[in-house]
Protein backbone atom coordinates (compact mmCIF):
# COMPACT_ATOMS: atom_id res chain seq x y z
CA UNK A 1 0.00 0.00 0.00
CA UNK A 2 2.99 2.31 0.35
CA UNK A 3 3.43 2.29 -3.41
CA UNK A 4 0.21 4.23 -4.12
CA UNK A 5 1.28 7.34 -2.11
CA UNK A 6 4.65 7.25 -3.89
CA UNK A 7 2.91 7.26 -7.26
CA UNK A 8 0.66 10.13 -6.19
CA UNK A 9 3.58 12.14 -4.85
CA UNK A 10 5.56 11.65 -8.06
CA UNK A 11 2.60 12.70 -10.17
CA UNK A 12 1.93 15.77 -8.01
CA UNK A 13 5.59 16.82 -7.95
CA UNK A 14 6.05 16.83 -11.73
CA UNK A 15 2.65 18.49 -12.24
CA UNK A 16 3.40 21.34 -9.81
CA UNK A 17 6.88 21.89 -11.27
CA UNK A 18 5.40 22.12 -14.76
CA UNK A 19 2.83 24.67 -13.63
CA UNK A 20 5.53 26.77 -11.97
CA UNK A 21 7.75 26.84 -15.08
CA UNK A 22 5.02 27.54 -17.62
CA UNK A 23 4.99 31.39 -17.24
CA UNK A 24 8.75 31.44 -17.86
CA UNK A 25 8.19 29.33 -20.97
CA UNK A 26 5.71 31.89 -22.33
CA UNK A 27 8.20 34.72 -21.86
CA UNK A 28 11.01 32.66 -23.35
CA UNK A 29 8.87 31.82 -26.36
CA UNK A 30 8.21 35.51 -26.99
CA UNK A 31 11.92 36.40 -26.66
CA UNK A 32 13.12 33.61 -28.93
CA UNK A 33 10.38 34.13 -31.49
CA UNK A 34 8.75 30.77 -30.78
CA UNK A 35 5.26 32.05 -31.54
CA UNK A 36 2.52 30.44 -33.60
CA UNK A 37 0.69 33.06 -35.65
CA UNK A 38 -2.85 32.65 -37.05
CA UNK A 39 -2.85 30.93 -40.43
CA UNK A 40 -5.03 28.87 -42.75
CA UNK A 41 -4.17 25.79 -40.69
CA UNK A 42 -4.61 27.35 -37.23
CA UNK A 43 -7.87 28.61 -35.76
CA UNK A 44 -6.56 30.91 -33.04
CA UNK A 45 -7.21 34.66 -33.43
CA UNK A 46 -3.91 35.87 -31.95
CA UNK A 47 -0.29 34.80 -31.72
CA UNK A 48 0.32 32.05 -29.15
CA UNK A 49 3.72 30.94 -27.74
CA UNK A 50 4.68 27.42 -28.84
CA UNK A 51 7.40 26.81 -26.25
CA UNK A 52 5.53 24.36 -24.00
CA UNK A 53 7.76 21.49 -25.12
CA UNK A 54 10.74 23.14 -23.41
CA UNK A 55 9.03 22.83 -20.03
CA UNK A 56 8.06 19.21 -20.68
CA UNK A 57 11.71 18.37 -21.41
CA UNK A 58 13.07 20.22 -18.36
CA UNK A 59 10.52 18.64 -16.03
CA UNK A 60 11.05 15.21 -17.56
CA UNK A 61 14.82 15.42 -17.07
CA UNK A 62 14.48 16.80 -13.52
CA UNK A 63 12.00 14.08 -12.54
CA UNK A 64 14.19 11.46 -14.19
CA UNK A 65 17.29 12.52 -12.27
CA UNK A 66 15.32 12.47 -9.02
CA UNK A 67 13.99 8.99 -9.68
CA UNK A 68 17.40 7.80 -10.82
CA UNK A 69 18.93 8.81 -7.48
CA UNK A 70 16.07 7.45 -5.36
CA UNK A 71 14.61 4.31 -6.98
CA UNK A 72 16.94 3.61 -9.89
CA UNK A 73 16.52 3.34 -13.69
CA UNK A 74 13.57 1.52 -15.28
CA UNK A 75 15.89 -0.28 -17.73
CA UNK A 76 19.53 -0.18 -18.90
CA UNK A 77 21.11 3.14 -17.76
CA UNK A 78 23.02 3.51 -21.05
CA UNK A 79 19.80 3.23 -23.05
CA UNK A 80 18.10 5.67 -20.68
CA UNK A 81 20.92 8.20 -21.15
CA UNK A 82 20.70 7.79 -24.93
CA UNK A 83 16.96 8.43 -24.78
CA UNK A 84 17.54 11.62 -22.78
CA UNK A 85 20.19 12.88 -25.24
CA UNK A 86 17.92 12.02 -28.15
CA UNK A 87 15.19 14.06 -26.44
CA UNK A 88 17.56 17.04 -26.29
CA UNK A 89 18.32 16.64 -29.99
CA UNK A 90 14.61 16.45 -30.76
CA UNK A 91 13.94 19.64 -28.80
CA UNK A 92 16.72 21.49 -30.67
CA UNK A 93 15.36 20.26 -33.99
CA UNK A 94 11.82 21.27 -33.05
CA UNK A 95 12.87 24.72 -31.83
CA UNK A 96 14.69 25.32 -35.10
CA UNK A 97 11.58 24.28 -37.02
CA UNK A 98 9.29 26.46 -34.89
CA UNK A 99 11.60 29.45 -35.28
CA UNK A 100 12.84 29.21 -38.85
CA UNK A 101 10.62 26.63 -40.56
CA UNK A 102 12.81 23.73 -41.65
CA UNK A 103 12.20 21.94 -44.93
CA UNK A 104 10.35 18.67 -44.41
CA UNK A 105 13.13 16.49 -45.85
CA UNK A 106 15.75 18.13 -43.60
CA UNK A 107 13.46 17.70 -40.63
CA UNK A 108 13.04 14.00 -41.39
CA UNK A 109 16.81 13.57 -41.77
CA UNK A 110 17.29 15.20 -38.36
CA UNK A 111 14.78 12.80 -36.84
CA UNK A 112 16.63 9.81 -38.28
CA UNK A 113 19.90 11.05 -36.78
CA UNK A 114 18.29 11.64 -33.40
CA UNK A 115 16.59 8.25 -33.10
CA UNK A 116 19.82 6.47 -34.03
CA UNK A 117 21.05 7.18 -30.47
CA UNK A 118 18.51 5.03 -28.58
CA UNK A 119 18.61 2.43 -31.34
CA UNK A 120 22.39 2.11 -30.98
CA UNK A 121 21.96 1.83 -27.21
CA UNK A 122 19.69 -1.20 -27.54
CA UNK A 123 16.17 0.28 -27.45
CA UNK A 124 14.99 -1.73 -30.44
CA UNK A 125 11.98 -3.85 -31.33
CA UNK A 126 13.23 -7.44 -31.68
CA UNK A 127 9.87 -9.22 -31.58
CA UNK A 128 6.16 -8.49 -31.43
CA UNK A 129 4.15 -10.40 -28.83
CA UNK A 130 0.54 -10.97 -29.82
CA UNK A 131 -1.61 -12.21 -26.91
CA UNK A 132 -3.16 -15.54 -27.73
CA UNK A 133 -1.06 -15.90 -30.88
CA UNK A 134 2.57 -15.90 -29.82
CA UNK A 135 5.75 -13.96 -30.47
CA UNK A 136 6.79 -12.85 -33.95
CA UNK A 137 10.56 -12.56 -34.27
CA UNK A 138 11.67 -9.74 -36.58
CA UNK A 139 15.20 -10.96 -37.27
CA UNK A 140 16.87 -8.90 -40.00
CA UNK A 141 13.89 -6.53 -40.06
CA UNK A 142 14.62 -5.32 -36.51
CA UNK A 143 16.46 -2.19 -37.66
CA UNK A 144 13.97 -0.97 -40.30
CA UNK A 145 10.94 -1.78 -38.13
CA UNK A 146 12.46 0.00 -35.12
CA UNK A 147 13.28 3.08 -37.22
CA UNK A 148 9.72 3.09 -38.53
CA UNK A 149 8.49 2.70 -34.93
CA UNK A 150 10.28 5.83 -33.71
CA UNK A 151 9.48 7.95 -36.77
CA UNK A 152 5.84 6.84 -36.65
CA UNK A 153 5.38 7.94 -33.04
CA UNK A 154 7.23 11.24 -33.58
CA UNK A 155 5.44 12.32 -36.75
CA UNK A 156 1.97 11.01 -35.90
CA UNK A 157 1.86 13.14 -32.74
CA UNK A 158 3.32 16.07 -34.66
CA UNK A 159 0.55 15.81 -37.28
CA UNK A 160 -2.31 15.42 -34.80
CA UNK A 161 -1.19 18.47 -32.78
CA UNK A 162 -3.64 20.88 -34.41
CA UNK A 163 -6.11 21.77 -31.64
CA UNK A 164 -5.76 22.87 -28.03
CA UNK A 165 -5.20 19.88 -25.81
CA UNK A 166 -5.56 17.26 -28.55
CA UNK A 167 -2.03 15.83 -28.74
CA UNK A 168 -1.29 16.23 -25.02
CA UNK A 169 -4.58 14.59 -24.06
CA UNK A 170 -3.87 11.61 -26.33
CA UNK A 171 -0.38 11.26 -24.81
CA UNK A 172 -1.92 11.28 -21.32
CA UNK A 173 -4.30 8.49 -22.37
CA UNK A 174 -1.43 6.44 -23.82
CA UNK A 175 0.69 6.92 -20.69
CA UNK A 176 -2.23 5.83 -18.52
CA UNK A 177 -2.64 2.68 -20.61
CA UNK A 178 1.08 1.85 -20.38
CA UNK A 179 0.89 2.47 -16.64
CA UNK A 180 -1.90 -0.09 -16.40
CA UNK A 181 0.37 -2.61 -18.11
CA UNK A 182 3.39 -2.21 -15.80
CA UNK A 183 1.98 -1.16 -12.44
CA UNK A 184 1.70 -4.73 -11.21
CA UNK A 185 4.99 -6.07 -12.60
CA UNK A 186 7.40 -3.12 -12.73
CA UNK A 187 6.94 -0.53 -9.94
CA UNK A 188 10.01 1.48 -10.98
CA UNK A 189 8.78 1.73 -14.57
CA UNK A 190 5.40 2.84 -13.27
CA UNK A 191 7.03 5.71 -11.37
CA UNK A 192 8.83 6.91 -14.50
CA UNK A 193 5.60 6.82 -16.49
CA UNK A 194 3.77 8.75 -13.77
CA UNK A 195 6.51 11.41 -13.72
CA UNK A 196 6.05 12.05 -17.45
CA UNK A 197 2.27 11.92 -17.05
CA UNK A 198 2.44 14.71 -14.45
CA UNK A 199 4.40 16.93 -16.85
CA UNK A 200 1.87 16.33 -19.63
CA UNK A 201 -1.14 17.01 -17.39
CA UNK A 202 0.51 20.17 -16.04
CA UNK A 203 1.04 21.44 -19.57
CA UNK A 204 -2.50 20.47 -20.54
CA UNK A 205 -3.89 22.79 -17.87
CA UNK A 206 -2.19 25.81 -19.49
CA UNK A 207 -2.86 24.61 -23.01
CA UNK A 208 -6.61 24.79 -22.36
CA UNK A 209 -6.62 27.97 -20.25
CA UNK A 210 -7.11 31.58 -21.34
CA UNK A 211 -3.33 32.18 -21.32
CA UNK A 212 -2.68 29.48 -23.86
CA UNK A 213 0.61 27.90 -24.82
CA UNK A 214 1.27 25.27 -27.47
CA UNK A 215 3.58 22.27 -27.43
CA UNK A 216 5.21 23.32 -30.67
CA UNK A 217 7.06 20.88 -32.90
CA UNK A 218 9.65 20.50 -30.14
CA UNK A 219 7.07 19.26 -27.63
CA UNK A 220 5.03 17.01 -29.92
CA UNK A 221 8.12 15.31 -31.38
CA UNK A 222 9.67 14.96 -27.92
CA UNK A 223 6.61 13.23 -26.51
CA UNK A 224 6.48 10.91 -29.51
CA UNK A 225 10.14 9.98 -29.05
CA UNK A 226 9.83 9.36 -25.32
CA UNK A 227 6.65 7.32 -25.72
CA UNK A 228 8.33 5.12 -28.33
CA UNK A 229 11.51 4.69 -26.28
CA UNK A 230 9.83 4.05 -22.93
CA UNK A 231 7.50 1.48 -24.50
CA UNK A 232 10.44 -0.49 -25.89
CA UNK A 233 12.40 -0.21 -22.66
CA UNK A 234 9.52 -1.27 -20.41
CA UNK A 235 8.58 -4.11 -22.76
CA UNK A 236 11.20 -6.16 -20.93
CA UNK A 237 8.74 -6.50 -18.04
CA UNK A 238 5.60 -6.81 -20.18
CA UNK A 239 6.20 -7.95 -23.80
CA UNK A 240 2.65 -6.93 -24.81
CA UNK A 241 3.36 -3.21 -24.31
CA UNK A 242 4.22 -2.43 -27.99
CA UNK A 243 0.88 -3.79 -29.17
CA UNK A 244 -0.89 -1.96 -26.34
CA UNK A 245 0.84 1.31 -27.28
CA UNK A 246 -0.17 0.97 -30.95
CA UNK A 247 -3.81 0.44 -29.97
CA UNK A 248 -3.74 3.41 -27.60
CA UNK A 249 -2.22 5.54 -30.38
CA UNK A 250 -5.10 4.64 -32.72
CA UNK A 251 -6.13 8.23 -33.45
CA UNK A 252 -2.68 9.59 -34.46
CA UNK A 253 -1.83 6.40 -36.36
CA UNK A 254 -5.13 6.47 -38.25
CA UNK A 255 -4.71 10.16 -39.08
CA UNK A 256 -1.14 9.64 -40.33
CA UNK A 257 -2.09 6.63 -42.45
CA UNK A 258 -5.01 8.47 -44.05
CA UNK A 259 -2.76 11.47 -44.74
CA UNK A 260 -0.24 9.29 -46.57
CA UNK A 261 -2.95 7.58 -48.63
CA UNK A 262 -4.70 10.87 -49.43
CA UNK A 263 -1.54 12.60 -50.67
CA UNK A 264 -0.43 9.53 -52.60
CA UNK A 265 -3.79 9.30 -54.40
CA UNK A 266 -3.58 12.98 -55.34
CA UNK A 267 -0.02 12.66 -56.56
CA UNK A 268 1.36 15.35 -54.25
CA UNK A 269 4.36 15.27 -51.95
CA UNK A 270 4.00 13.33 -48.71
CA UNK A 271 5.51 16.33 -46.91
CA UNK A 272 3.06 18.88 -48.31
CA UNK A 273 1.02 20.44 -45.45
CA UNK A 274 -2.74 20.67 -45.70
CA UNK A 275 -5.78 21.33 -43.55
CA UNK A 276 -7.51 18.00 -44.13
CA UNK A 277 -6.50 16.02 -41.07
CA UNK A 278 -9.03 14.19 -38.94
CA UNK A 279 -9.62 17.14 -36.61
CA UNK A 280 -9.98 19.52 -39.58
CA UNK A 281 -12.70 17.34 -41.07
CA UNK A 282 -14.60 17.22 -37.79
CA UNK A 283 -14.40 21.01 -37.65
CA UNK A 284 -15.77 21.09 -41.20
CA UNK A 285 -18.87 19.31 -39.95
CA UNK A 286 -19.54 22.27 -37.68
CA UNK A 287 -18.38 20.75 -34.39
CA UNK A 288 -16.76 23.36 -32.08
CA UNK A 289 -13.00 22.91 -31.46
CA UNK A 290 -13.33 21.88 -27.81
CA UNK A 291 -15.92 19.25 -28.66
CA UNK A 292 -13.71 17.96 -31.47
CA UNK A 293 -10.93 17.51 -28.91
CA UNK A 294 -13.27 15.71 -26.51
CA UNK A 295 -14.57 13.51 -29.32
CA UNK A 296 -11.08 12.39 -30.33
CA UNK A 297 -10.15 11.92 -26.67
CA UNK A 298 -13.14 9.56 -26.40
CA UNK A 299 -12.02 7.60 -29.46
CA UNK A 300 -8.48 7.36 -28.07
CA UNK A 301 -9.72 6.32 -24.62
CA UNK A 302 -11.94 3.69 -26.24
CA UNK A 303 -8.95 2.27 -28.11
CA UNK A 304 -7.01 2.27 -24.84
CA UNK A 305 -9.85 0.41 -23.15
CA UNK A 306 -9.62 -2.18 -25.91
CA UNK A 307 -5.89 -2.44 -25.16
CA UNK A 308 -6.79 -2.99 -21.51
CA UNK A 309 -8.67 -6.11 -22.60
CA UNK A 310 -5.36 -7.46 -23.92
CA UNK A 311 -3.80 -6.68 -20.55
CA UNK A 312 -6.33 -8.92 -18.82
CA UNK A 313 -9.26 -6.62 -18.07
CA UNK A 314 -12.19 -7.96 -20.14
CA UNK A 315 -14.70 -5.60 -18.53
CA UNK A 316 -12.96 -2.70 -20.33
CA UNK A 317 -14.62 -3.84 -23.58
CA UNK A 318 -17.89 -2.31 -22.37
CA UNK A 319 -16.10 0.97 -21.68
CA UNK A 320 -14.58 0.96 -25.18
CA UNK A 321 -18.00 0.41 -26.76
CA UNK A 322 -19.56 3.21 -24.71
CA UNK A 323 -16.85 5.74 -25.54
CA UNK A 324 -16.99 4.98 -29.25
CA UNK A 325 -20.78 5.25 -29.16
CA UNK A 326 -20.50 8.72 -27.61
CA UNK A 327 -18.06 9.81 -30.32
CA UNK A 328 -20.38 8.43 -33.03
CA UNK A 329 -23.34 10.30 -31.53
CA UNK A 330 -21.34 13.53 -31.58
CA UNK A 331 -20.60 13.11 -35.28
CA UNK A 332 -24.19 12.09 -36.09
CA UNK A 333 -25.61 15.08 -34.22
CA UNK A 334 -23.44 17.48 -36.24
CA UNK A 335 -24.69 16.26 -39.64
CA UNK A 336 -27.26 18.31 -41.50
CA UNK A 337 -30.81 17.30 -40.72
CA UNK A 338 -32.02 17.42 -44.34
CA UNK A 339 -29.33 15.07 -45.62
CA UNK A 340 -28.58 11.54 -44.50
CA UNK A 341 -25.20 10.32 -45.81
CA UNK A 342 -24.39 6.68 -45.41
CA UNK A 343 -22.08 5.47 -42.65
CA UNK A 344 -19.61 4.37 -45.31
CA UNK A 345 -19.45 7.85 -46.83
CA UNK A 346 -19.06 9.51 -43.43
CA UNK A 347 -16.17 7.22 -42.53
CA UNK A 348 -14.61 7.80 -45.94
CA UNK A 349 -14.82 11.54 -45.45
CA UNK A 350 -13.34 11.45 -41.94
CA UNK A 351 -10.49 9.23 -43.11
CA UNK A 352 -9.77 11.46 -46.10
CA UNK A 353 -10.78 8.91 -48.72
CA UNK A 354 -13.48 11.21 -50.16
CA UNK A 355 -12.96 14.98 -50.53
CA UNK A 356 -16.54 15.94 -49.59
CA UNK A 357 -19.22 14.48 -47.39
CA UNK A 358 -21.99 14.88 -49.99
CA UNK A 359 -21.57 14.38 -53.75
CA UNK A 360 -21.82 17.52 -55.85
CA UNK A 361 -25.22 18.25 -57.41
CA UNK A 362 -24.68 19.05 -61.15
CA UNK A 363 -27.86 21.17 -61.31
CA UNK A 364 -26.75 23.36 -58.38
CA UNK A 365 -23.25 23.67 -59.82
CA UNK A 366 -24.65 24.82 -63.22
CA UNK A 367 -26.98 27.33 -61.54
CA UNK A 368 -24.06 28.76 -59.59
CA UNK A 369 -22.03 29.29 -62.75
CA UNK A 370 -24.95 30.99 -64.51
CA UNK A 371 -25.57 33.29 -61.54
CA UNK A 372 -21.93 34.35 -61.53
CA UNK A 373 -22.15 35.30 -65.20
CA UNK A 374 -25.38 37.17 -64.62
CA UNK A 375 -23.96 39.37 -61.87
CA UNK A 376 -20.57 39.95 -63.48
CA UNK A 377 -21.67 43.22 -65.35
CA UNK A 378 -22.48 44.78 -61.98
CA UNK A 379 -18.90 44.51 -60.77
CA UNK A 380 -17.00 47.84 -60.53
CA UNK A 381 -14.81 48.85 -63.44
CA UNK A 382 -16.88 47.30 -66.24
CA UNK A 383 -18.75 49.05 -69.06
CA UNK A 384 -22.19 48.39 -67.62
CA UNK A 385 -21.49 50.45 -64.52
CA UNK A 386 -23.62 53.58 -64.39
CA UNK A 387 -21.90 57.00 -64.38
CA UNK A 388 -23.56 59.63 -62.15
CA UNK A 389 -24.87 62.72 -63.98
CA UNK A 390 -23.41 66.15 -63.21
CA UNK A 391 -26.89 67.87 -63.23
CA UNK A 392 -29.41 66.76 -60.63
CA UNK A 393 -32.54 65.39 -62.16
CA UNK A 394 -35.91 64.65 -60.69
CA UNK A 395 -37.39 61.33 -61.59
CA UNK A 396 -40.47 59.51 -60.52
CA UNK A 397 -39.86 56.99 -57.85
CA UNK A 398 -39.41 53.60 -59.37
CA UNK A 399 -41.26 50.70 -57.96
CA UNK A 400 -38.86 48.16 -56.46
CA UNK A 401 -39.03 44.73 -58.06
CA UNK A 402 -40.52 42.01 -55.92
CA UNK A 403 -37.99 40.25 -53.71
CA UNK A 404 -37.24 36.68 -54.65
CA UNK A 405 -36.35 33.86 -52.33
CA UNK A 406 -32.70 32.99 -51.93
CA UNK A 407 -33.23 29.49 -53.16
CA UNK A 408 -34.74 30.65 -56.49
CA UNK A 409 -32.40 30.36 -59.44
CA UNK A 410 -32.71 32.96 -62.22
CA UNK A 411 -31.48 31.91 -65.66
CA UNK A 412 -30.11 34.73 -67.81
CA UNK A 413 -31.63 34.10 -71.27
CA UNK A 414 -30.35 36.43 -74.06
CA UNK A 415 -32.89 38.58 -75.93
CA UNK A 416 -33.19 37.41 -79.55
CA UNK A 417 -34.54 40.82 -80.77
CA UNK A 418 -31.32 42.59 -79.80
CA UNK A 419 -29.32 40.71 -82.43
Amino acid sequence: MDFIPTLALTLLGSLVLTRLLMPAARRLGAVWGLVDHPSWRRRQKAAVPCSGGLVVYVVGVAAGLTLLLTVGPPFDPTALLALGLAGLGTVILGVADDRFGLHAEKKLLGQVIVVSLPMAAGLTLHHISLPGVGSLQLGLMTGPVTLFWYLGFINSLNLIDGLDGLAAGIVAVVLGTLLLGVVGVDPIGALWLVALLGAVVGFLRDNLSADRIFLGDAGSMLLGLWLAGLTLGLAQSNPALPVVAILAMAVPVMDTASTIVRRWRRGVSMFRPDAEHLHHRLLHLGIPPLRVTLCLWAVSAGASALAAVILGHPAAALLATSLWALAALEVAYSLQRDRHPSVRRVLGFLLGLTPTLWPADPVEALAEVIEMERYRPRMPGLAHEEVPSAQPTVTAPAQAPPARAKEDVVLAVPDESAR
